[in-house]
């Protein structure tokens, strides 16, 4: 049960991160200090960690939507055909990006004394996620290439490949390397 609880708050933790990185849009960081060793959680206090991380995913969802509406520039006819489309693609990157959550939390309950069996599997699974990722871009380019202009499709995945950099480097930072 321990590990789950340290799951679940170095989740919680990492997704409060990403939700500040992406509400300061670019301002300095300080460093955090290595947090505390958990104690005990009952069953109730661990469904409401998860709770907290369902919050703040979509938290930073909306945070994500604001700064890409910020730097888009649609006009009317645009943003119509736009915002539904960047719905359906952000709800497939969803998708691909539970199953990297799924890796986190399985690497958080194994990276101490990981088996090379384990490793090997864990990696065929990221690069499969990372295929899947590319795959989800590769089929809504052409698509937003239809309601909007190509230099404004171009900013777009810029700005949406900037703000998962910025979530991957601060979970890089979280997740500890495997033993």
């Amino acid at each position: 049960m321990e590990g789950t609880v340290t799951t679940c708050m170095t989740l919680t933790r990492a997704m409060a991160v990403i939700l500040g990185v992406l509400a300061s849009a670019g301002a300095p960081r300080a460093q955090m200090a290595a947090p505390p060793a958990p104690a005990a959680v009952s069953d109730g206090e661990r469904g409401d960690m998860l709770s907290d991380v369902e919050l703040t995913r979509a938290a930073i969802q909306v945070r994500r939507q604001a700064l890409v509406t910020s730097v888009m520039d649609l006009d009317a006819k645009e943003a119509e055909a736009f915002w539904p489309l960047y719905r359906e693609y952000r709800a497939a990157m969803a998708t691909v990006n539970d199953r990297y959550v799924k890796l986190v939390v399985a690497h958080l309950d194994t990276y101490k004394a990981l088996s090379d069996d384990a490793a090997t599997g864990m990696l065929k699974e990221y690069l499969s996620i990372e295929r899947a990722r590319t795959d989800v871009k590769s089929e809504y380019v052409p698509r937003f290439g239809k309601v909007i202009t190509a230099k404004k499709v171009a900013r777009f995945f810029q700005v949406d490949n900037k703000l998962d950099a910025v979530i991957n480097a601060d979970m890089a930072r979280l997740i500890p390397l495997a033993r």
